[in-house]
């Protein structure tokens, strides 16, 4: 491909189409052109890279039925009409069926070339997302099911990476729906132990007479921590454990020792991974988590973004979680459509990922998907002001670019601020 991108030109004047070929081969672009809409119909794939201009006036297959048929062939490409007729009722036609743009003959060269680079820009970022939706669909690394492009993630699996290999205990701290267990099957998955067991307990679904058999065992049957020697044990809402089991815990985590109920002591070889829902230092003041139960396991301990805080990324995980619920019910793929996307960029998503996942079911199995309080609200009180600012400019811009179909000249516009500006901000966040 060229610096400026594949055109697709469709025009049955042969010196006009020439002509236009010279000068968009002049602005850096290379160029497959056809006398007829149907040879083009033909040559065009769902992945072509470029995009499509058309005359909308032609003998045989029409620029609007070659529309259509593009829509259905390569719904993702760009299609620009161009036409000397001025016909208005075409032009929304055009628009209507997924027209990219619409021109209008004679076109000055460079709004020509203006307006498909912008189309470009918008292709090569589609096939951008397809490609990044394709290697975490091809991901082989336990970190790759850490889904995300925000910074905030690239440095989670940098971390969740570092630590895996280290002999020690970590506590996973995260709101409910962060991706907690995931945070800890991945560390488990990457280290030494991934042959042994991975153990899970939710601590706050058992009662405090349960939770002493069910972690140290009694009688003949084994405790969560026998089960899981070789391996790792998860031990989830740890706060929800009574203080004297907190005590106990904190035994095992300094002498890897047990003693189950009606046995002698014994040791096991475990790593013991922990997950508390709030801030832990909050949970000490409050004296539903020990101090010094705390301060053991925080030497490595790991906090997880709440996907507010990781701007882009929930329409990212819908199409992942879309084409993962496709797979499981065996059903057909669905498209997200744009009006979940609009949304999706404003929600706060109170349930994180969690609540990312069930709309993508819901989606795929054609139940309602209505987000509610969508709409720009204040920053978080979880964020500083300037994450907050930074979350809230990026998902302003990625709004203006969904309003106006990735035309950032009249993003530019709906903003209200010079297009040079505009340009900045978008490759702040990733989006130019």
């Amino acid at each position: 491909m060229s610096d400026s991108g594949t055109v697709m030109l469709v025009e049955d004047d042969d010196d006009l189409r020439v002509a236009t070929m010279e000068t968009l081969q002049l602005a850096g672009f290379a160029v497959q052109g056809f006398a007829r809409a149907a040879l083009a119909r033909d040559a065009l794939t769902p992945d072509w890279p470029g995009v499509i201009l058309s005359d909308i006036r032609m003998p045989g297959m029409s620029g609007l039925d070659f529309l259509d048929e593009a829509r259905r062939i390569a719904p993702k490409v760009p299609f620009v009409m161009i036409t000397g007729h001025g016909d208005v009722a075409s032009a929304i036609r055009a628009m209507r069926a997924g027209a990219h743009d619409f021109l209008e003959k004679p076109c000055p060269p460079q709004l020509l070339i203006d307006v498909l680079r912008r189309a470009v820009a918008m292709r090569r970022l589609e096939l951008e997302n397809v490609d990044l939706r394709d290697r975490l669909t091809r991901s082989v690394s336990p970190a790759d099911q850490l889904i995300g492009r925000a910074p905030v993630m690239a440095d989670l699996r940098r971390r969740v990476t570092g630590l895996a290999g280290l002999r020690v205990d970590l506590l996973i701290a995260g709101e409910t729906g962060t991706g907690k267990e995931l945070v800890a099957r991945v560390l488990h998955a990457l280290s030494s132990r991934a042959d042994g067991p991975f153990v899970a307990i939710n601590c706050g679904a058992l009662t405090e007479a349960d939770v002493d058999r069910a972690l140290f065992g009694a009688d003949d049957e084994p405790g969560r921590i026998a089960m899981a020697a070789g391996g790792t044990l998860y031990l989830d809402e740890l706060e929800a454990m009574p203080d004297s089991l907190q005590v106990r815990l904190l035994r095992v985590l300094d002498t890897r020792e047990i003693t189950p109920l009606g046995h002698p002591p014994r040791q096991v070889d475990l790593r013991i991974l922990g997950s508390v829902k709030t801030d832990p230092a909050r949970l000490v003041a409050d004296g539903r988590l020990r101090a010094d139960l705390f301060h053991r396991f925080n030497a490595g301990a790991l906090r997880l973004p709440a996907l507010r805080d990781r701007p882009g990324d929930a329409d990212l995980l819908l199409d992942h979680f879309a084409r993962e619920a496709s797979s499981r019910h065996n059903l057909p793929k669905v498209a997200i459509p744009a009006e979940l996307r609009r949304q999706a960029a404003w929600h706060r998503w109170p349930g994180n990922v969690r609540e990312v996942r069930n709309i993508a079911e819901r989606l795929v199995i054609g139940l309602d998907t209505t987000l509610l309080e969508t709409a720009p609200d204040g920053p978080s009180l979880h964020e500083g002001y300037d994450d907050a600012m930074e979350s809230f400019e990026y998902r302003l811009l990625q709004a203006a670019l969904l309003q106006t179909g990735g035309r950032k000249t009249e993003a530019a516009d709906l903003l209200g601020i010079p297009r040079k500006r505009l340009y900045l901000r978008l490759r702040h966040h990733g989006l130019g």
